[in-house]
């Protein structure tokens, strides 16, 4: 693509040999524009790495435009190149294919059904949270690996043969992949509705419809509403969401632009409105955006059937619009702040829960990833100890302290723990014991997730 530019006239330089530096280069203009027209041109032309740099004119223009784009002001304002295109696009649309449910791989290699998404092909088929996949066809997750397993699922476009344990009885069922919404999943507990919304996509509107008349049609009028973890989406895809279960006509959010003027958003009537006694609402810091749209349409629609559980949201209270450009690139940047029913804002504040639940030690330590040279010796302090010493603790392990530093006794338990494991009990961590430790926490956690978990457990109470 051809580029004009404006040049401008610079001193000549001498050459100070001594140094092997050169004297400063000066501009006759300070017009920006022609800075950085000059810039361009120096690193183009004279820079010594120009030739040696690949597609540097592109390199150049990118990271111009990135931090042109990257805002003190504007944190949610954002260039993405054609990665980062794609894979926003993909985010936000939701769709994926196969059976339609989310894993994790047990102590056996095979798949581990956590959750299913709503009118998904294992939905369809009757598959549940709990029912664990031996293989399917001739691909014996234990053999294969659960993941490649997945993979091949996604290439088939027949009937796959199921092979599943539930209760302790094997089970077979065939199920042809298609695909589906991946940002609504549905179970039920007793007489409570678990709906879980990951994203606000494209189709989780529609989705979110068929789970709730779905629970209605059963006969059950609590649900559970998890938002933890979703950091928002598409602000019609809460519109309608909030539309399924708020009185019609009711004002689901404001919107006010950079001159302050308001403009009310209400309830889309294309979507059936459906009676809930009491909707249980869980939260955490990383519930944004559209998710705290809904929860304060939620709370100001339904006053008391409503109740939060959990810790503080995020607090995300701006709303962005996208620009894409021709070459797939583009570009996210604010151009309103969102307001609840009321006018108030919740940026940089959250919603405070009704009732606070601090979720488990365990699922919050945070922890760096480790590299493959990296050990953790005793009598030292390293980020990750916390962690490590969290999950040994939470592995039943006889740790003294769960910080930073990394202790004699946490060093005698997690030789056990590496003996327990078949690796060499040094007490030492490198990686492979990390890693061992990783998913041995991954499976404990997922396989106790609704028993442990005391966010979710305290919702399930108040919803019965």
């Amino acid at each position: 693509m051809t580029k004009k530019y404006k040049w401008i006239l610079v001193i000549a330089c001498v050459i100070s040999f001594g140094a092997g530096m050169f004297v400063p280069q000066k501009a006759t203009s300070t017009d920006e524009q022609n800075k950085f027209d000059a810039i361009y041109s120096i690193l183009t032309k004279k820079w010594y790495y120009a030739n040696k740099t690949k597609n540097l004119d592109q390199t150049l223009m990118e990271q111009a435009i990135t931090g042109m784009t990257t805002l003190e002001k504007g944190p949610h304002t954002n260039y993405f190149n054609l990665k980062q295109s794609k894979q926003f696009a993909q985010s936000l649309d939701g769709s994926s294919s196969g059976l339609g449910f989310s894993y994790y791989v047990n102590g056996d290699g095979n798949i581990v059904i956590r959750d299913v998404f709503i009118d998904s092909a294992a939905d369809t088929a009757g598959l549940k949270q709990g029912d664990i996949i031996t293989a399917v066809n001739d691909q014996v997750c234990a053999k294969k690996g659960a993941d490649a397993v997945v993979k091949y699922i996604k290439k088939q476009s027949k009937k796959v043969t199921v092979k599943f344990i539930r209760n302790e009885k094997e089970k077979t069922t065939k199920i042809k992949p298609k695909d589906f919404d991946a940002s609504v999943t549905y179970r039920v507990s007793g007489n409570v509705a678990i709906i879980g919304i990951s994203s606000f996509s494209s189709h989780t509107g529609s989705s979110f419809e068929n789970a709730v008349e779905r629970a209605h049609k059963q006969g059950i009028s609590s649900i559970v509403l998890d938002l933890r973890n979703n950091g928002g989406g598409y602000l019609v895809a809460a519109q309608e969401v909030a539309s399924i279960l708020v009185p019609a006509h009711s004002v689901v959010f404001e919107e006010k632009d950079s001159q302050g003027n308001i403009t009310k958003t209400r309830t889309n009537d294309n979507f059936k409105q459906i009676k809930m006694d009491k909707i249980i609402v869980l939260q955490n810091e990383d519930t944004a955006s559209a998710s705290e749209v809904v929860i304060g349409a939620l709370k100001a629609g339904l006053g008391d059937k409503v109740t939060t559980v959990g810790t503080t949201t995020y607090g995300k209270g701006t709303e962005q619009t996208q620009v894409s450009f021709e070459d797939g690139t583009s570009m996210k940047y604010t151009v309103a702040e969102w307001l609840d029913p009321n006018g108030d804002s919740i940026n940089n504040k959250g919603w405070k829960p009704d009732v606070k639940v601090e979720p488990l030690d365990v699922t919050s330590v945070n922890y760096i990833e480790m590299k493959k040279s990296s050990t953790m010796k005793e009598d030292h302090v390293y980020t990750n100890a916390k962690a490590l010493q969290t999950y040994l603790k939470y592995l039943g392990y006889d740790v003294d302290r769960t910080d930073t530093y990394f202790s004699h006794q946490s060093a005698e338990a997690l030789k056990q723990f590496q003996s327990d494991y078949k690796l060499d009990a040094t007490g030492i961590c490198d990686k492979d014991t990390w890693d061992t430790l990783l998913k041995v926490i991954s499976q404990q956690v997922y396989a106790n997730e609704y028993s442990e978990d005391p966010q979710y457990v305290r919702a399930i109470q108040l919803a019965q």
